[in-house]
């Protein structure tokens, strides 16, 4: 049985937390929130110890791995500190807000060799899962062409929103994209920043009127390795959450989403493999993608397995995120 600690009771925490209850060979040992109010209520229905320090919680020997769901900023101190103190990670994306700190975290890993997993959920559900298998299986032919967008209201904490606080539809939103590019395709060749501004510079937050300066709204262009052309776009002003992802190949299209009433579809100019000439059409149902991301590092530290989500990929995406940034800062 892994026992394991989950620090922050936030949003994401709570998500976290319900997600534990149904995979088997897990168990809430902690929780921490500096909100002792918050954390003992969250720890009593969870039956669980409560802490506010985190610092509190690597100390304690019976926990096996950390949950960490604070805010961005906070996320290296945490994974750092962990892996001093000998416990495995499990961190909501992005890994960190900073390359530098990333690359911290890489040494500091690669010292202690404890597993560390960062929360890409977009892997795990089957509509992306079934794009890997058609790309492997060169279903659609040689892909030279792709788009990614992703965007939403934004998040319901002010910090989402302020650049030095690790806001941003960079580190909230694209990050996402960037790990699903580079899954199907491999390395990045050459990142092109295209547009990154704040179009809605005050925002009502938490019921309260705010004036932001993280950037809402990122286009970039990308080229990966075998000469594939990918533009992806990120923003925090959609007012309902969108996903799409559609790649174009010389035998035919994807287009996919990661919500669960749009249709996958996948056309082919030829019929290969379980594929037929034509669109060929597959509805998804609803999936926890939480729980299957966190049963995956269940597994993985109980397996002694590789994690999909790893350090050095993580490295690769806060890479793409500072080029874009230098790019757009020079822009402006």
């Amino acid at each position: 049985m892994i026992h394991v600690a989950v620090i922050g009771c936030g949003k994401i925490g709570m998500r976290h937390l319900d997600a534990y209850r149904g995979i088997k060979g897990a168990t809430i040992a902690a929780v921490c929130d500096t909100d002792e109010k918050l954390a003992k209520e969250v720890a009593k229905n969870h039956n669980a110890l409560s802490y506010t320090s985190f610092k509190d919680v690597l100390s304690d020997e019976t926990v096996d791995a950390v949950d960490v769901c604070v805010p961005t900023a906070i996320h290296h101190r945490v994974i750092l500190e962990a892996l001093d103190g000998g416990k495995a990670i499990f961190c909501e994306k992005p890994m960190t807000h900073k390359l530098e700190l990333a690359k911290q975290i890489e040494k500091k890993q690669k010292e202690t060799g404890n597993l560390v997993m960062v929360g890409y959920l977009y892997r795990f559900h089957p509509s992306f899962q079934r794009l890997k298998r058609i790309l492997q299986g060169n279903i659609i032919g040689d892909p030279y062409f792709a788009i990614f967008r992703i965007g939403g209201r934004g998040g319901w904490r002010e910090w989402k929103h302020q650049m030095r606080k690790g806001g941003g539809a960079m580190l909230e939103m694209l990050v996402h994209m960037l790990d699903l590019a580079n899954h199907c395709f491999g390395e990045v060749v050459e990142v092109e920043s295209l547009f990154s501004e704040t179009i809605l510079k005050r925002r009502v937050i938490e019921g309260n009127e705010v004036e932001v300066d993280a950037e809402d709204c990122v286009l970039i262009r990308l080229e990966a390795e075998n000469n594939v052309h990918i533009f992806c776009e990120a923003d925090l002003i959609t007012p309902s959450y969108m996903n799409t992802v559609e790649v174009h190949g010389d035998n035919g299209s994807f287009f996919g989403s990661i919500l669960d009433n749009i249709p996958t579809i996948v056309y082919c100019k030829e019929t290969r493999g379980m594929y037929d000439r034509g669109k060929n059409i597959f509805r998804n149902p609803y999936i926890n993608l939480m729980e299957k991301e966190l049963e995956f590092f269940i597994h993985c530290l109980s397996r002694d397995v590789k994690p999909m989500n790893s350090v050095e990929e993580s490295i690769k995406i806060l890479g793409i995120v500072e080029q874009v940034r230098r790019q757009s800062k020079r822009r402006n």
